[in-house]
């Protein structure tokens, strides 16, 4: 439950309870011998101000340490679209009242895959001669997860198995995040269900079979399966979920996005983002550079924050993804994101994380977003991997 409400709740009885208090305290000696005799008024009166005394150092408890309105997740949840026949797009904006993440004004240019290895790259100053040095690179996960300000935790998470050596030789360590749709149906359901779709699914990845290739096989079905689901409740076109997906095997990172959550790279101090959201603002970027829009056109467009991609529809035609691995070192932390958390994000904060043991360096920048207090936060989920 939403903590606010579980305050104003408290409030309420808090302001009965005093009334009644108040009440009973107004009542004139000779009407209150007719109600009760003068052990019961005692008792009355007791168990009114005792109860006033109770709610109200909870309520201040509530307020002055700001106790979570939920427990954090513990489990790894084990658990406008372009179409030749039609178009359409999911707005993020229905999620709350007011958005909690509004688009800076369009990019002329979006960089490429090549051009983000390239950045990589050079973040890092120069890279071994030799793959020798970090194909033995060992992985080391954290994560940490929020409700925030919602009614219900959508955003799931999950993690290949880390203690399977033979598996990781042949597929690696995958990392998954999903954002269900808060303001649409089944939300919470089609994040949960796009994780444990993923998770199997890319298990299944054959010896010959390339990463790439088996993220895409996996994305697809993991989105067949949320658009089935969605059918089998009449709700076609009203489930969705974003889903971010990474592998690291043998010292090599590769990548794969559907929505707006994101994945970075922080090397050498400085954070690298790998994906690009798919929202309309890149629709609007297209015509300006055709001279259909202006720059500011673009930027203050209404509908630049509409999902263009995601999974719960019948074809996905666009996905992030890489083809060529990213070598990585020693050092380097791979971060997955929901929205609810990326723009906190920041070169210092990550410094500081990278100090810290994974697990604890999740905590650490998912305390740091929520010391903001904002009134309508999302849920927050973050996902890391460290290369050591």
């Amino acid at each position: 439950m939403n903590r606010r409400w579980i305050i104003k709740g408290l409030a309420i009885v808090l302001l009965l309870l005093v009334t009644v208090y108040i009440g009973v305290a107004a009542i004139p000696d000779k009407q209150r011998e007719q109600l009760w005799n003068n052990q019961q008024g005692e008792f009355i009166e007791i168990a009114l101000a005792s109860g006033m005394i109770g709610f109200g150092v909870i309520l201040i408890m509530l307020i002055v340490f700001d106790l979570p309105a939920s427990k954090r997740g513990k489990s790894d949840r084990g658990v406008g679209v372009d179409e030749a026949a039609r178009t359409k797009t999911m707005s993020r904006s229905e999620i709350a009242v007011t958005p909690t993440w509004v688009p800076p004004a369009v990019p002329l240019k979006t960089p490429s895959i090549e051009q983000i290895i390239g950045a990589a790259n050079a973040a890092a100053g120069s890279i071994p001669n030799s793959r020798n040095a970090v194909v033995n690179m060992k992985v080391i996960t954290g994560h940490a997860q929020h409700i925030g300000e919602r009614e219900e935790q959508q955003d799931a998470y999950g993690f290949s198995s880390l203690d399977d050596e033979e598996a990781i030789e042949h597929r690696g360590v995958l990392a998954v995040i999903a954002d269900g749709m808060g303001g649409y149906a089944m939300g919470k359901e089609a994040g949960q269900l796009a994780i444990q779709m993923m998770l199997n699914e890319y298990k299944a990845k054959s010896a010959e079979e390339s990463i790439p290739k088996a993220l895409e096989q996996s994305l697809h079905l993991a989105n067949q399966a949320v658009y089935e689901m969605a059918l089998s409740h009449e709700l076609e076109w009203s489930v969705g979920t974003t889903l971010i997906a990474t592998v690291i095997h043998q010292g090599e990172l590769y990548w794969i996005s559907a929505g707006d959550s994101r994945i970075y790279l922080f090397r050498g101090g400085v954070l690298i983002p790998l994906t690009r959201d798919h929202i309309y603002a890149n629709r609007l970027r297209e015509q300006v550079l055709a001279g259909i829009l202006t720059q500011e056109e673009a930027g203050s467009h209404p509908e630049r924050h509409l999902l263009t991609s995601y999974l719960g529809i019948p074809r996905i035609t666009e996905i992030d993804a890489n083809q060529e691995p990213l070598l990585l070192l020693p050092g380097d932390l791979v971060i997955l994101c929901s929205d609810g958390l990326y723009d906190d994000l920041s070169d210092k904060l990550l410094e500081e994380a990278s100090c810290l043991y994974p697990p604890l360096a999740a905590t650490h920048i998912l305390q740091h977003v929520l010391a903001e207090r904002r009134p309508y936060q999302d849920n927050a989920t973050i996902a890391i991997l460290a290369c050591v």
